[in-house]
This record gives structure tokens, C-alpha cells and sequence, in this order.
């Protein structure tokens, strides 16, 4: 429904190009014969219009096919995916996955990746959320995230390397320095 049918109930008129007869009033036919060159303008500026737009989103698009085998980084936004979170402040959080390789070219635009057996997105990608790993690919860039809960990322320290004790208020509290 366009929204002219939306507003008023129905289509819009059509505005065809205006042929004289001679039962039109002299000062109607003027009106609607300058009314057509300004149609025609009006059709030229949409169409420049359009043209500019197309030009300003193309300069941010970029064009380019991956090969099945390919190692690729993804692109994942932490803030809408809670699955991969690993800071408290997850807009400063990395955004790059990987590397991970291409199984399948789904369509010209998406991919399918081999990821770990354990992690809960789906996998496959638009083209524009993958990135080209520039490297050796035998150890990974920043690994994804593999264990969560619903309160988030379950961390495992490997090790202890310090303890200390301090007097906080009156009270002894006991840190440590965890791997």
C-alpha cells in the first residue's frame, strides 16, 4: 500500500500528459501544458537524486567474493549477542572472531564456516560480517568464546601466581592474582 492509499482511502491520481481539445477553457489548457515540462523536470531531478544516493552508498560498500577454504575473521557485536561478551563493558568489546574456514558458499553473498562444535551461534554469515584472516591460521586470532550460562561467560582460571593479605577497615581480606 503506498502511503498517499494510506492517508487518503485510495490511489493517487494519475498524472498523464495533457493533449489539447478544444472544449478546455483557454486559461486550463495554459495551466496544464506548463504543468507538463515541470513533470518532466521533476522526473529528471528524482532520477539525479537517485543517482547521488546510489553513489554515496556505494562508497562504503565494498564488492568481493570469498573462496571455499578461505580462513576468515567474523564479526561479532557483542552487545546483541550476549554469547560472546567477555568484558562488563561490552561496547568496548573486540569485535573480530577466528579464524575460521570457509565450508560452503550458501549464496553470492553468504557463507557457511566451520566453527567449534560447542559454540551457539549459527553458522552461517553475510559477506559483509566476514573478513579476510591475514596470516598462517595455525593459531587463532582471538578465540570465540565457547562456555555460557545465562548470566553470561563461564571463565576458568588456569592458575594462582600471587596471594597477599590486606587490612581493609579493620578487617583482614585475603587477594589473589589469578591466570
Amino acid at each position: 500500500m503506498t502511503p498517499y492509499k494510506a492517508l487518503y482511502g485510495r490511489d493517487p491520481p494519475s498524472l498523464v500528459k495533457y493533449e489539447i481539445t478544444p472544449n478546455h477553457d483557454h486559461s486550463l489548457q495554459e495551466l496544464l501544458l506548463e504543468r507538463d515540462p515541470l513533470l518532466d523536470q521533476l522526473k529528471v531531478n528524482m532520477n539525479y537524486a537517485q543517482q547521488s544516493m546510489k553513489a554515496f552508498a556505494d562508497r562504503k560498500r565494498r564488492q568481493g567474493e570469498l573462496v571455499v577454504g578461505y580462513l576468515v575473521l567474523v564479526k561479532l557485536q557483542p552487545y546483541r549477542q550476549h554469547s560472546v561478551a567477555l568484558r562488563k563493558n561490552q561496547k568496548l568489546e573486540m569485535r573480530y572472531f577466528g579464524s575460521f574456514k570457509i565450508v560452503h558458499k550458501v549464496s553470492p553473498v553468504t557463507y557457511k564456516l566451520k566453527l567449534p562444535n560447542k559454540a551457539k551461534i549459527h553458522d552461517v554469515f553475510h559477506i559483509s560480517l566476514l573478513k579476510k584472516f591475514k596470516g598462517d591460521g595455525k593459531l587463532p586470532y582471538l578465540p570465540m568464546p565457547l562456555k555460557t550460562t545465562k548470566g553470561g561467560l563461564v571463565v576458568f582460571p588456569t592458575g594462582i601466581l600471587v596471594k597477599r593479605t590486606i587490612v581493609q577497615g579493620g578487617r583482614e581480606l585475603q587477594q589473589l592474582l589469578v591466570q
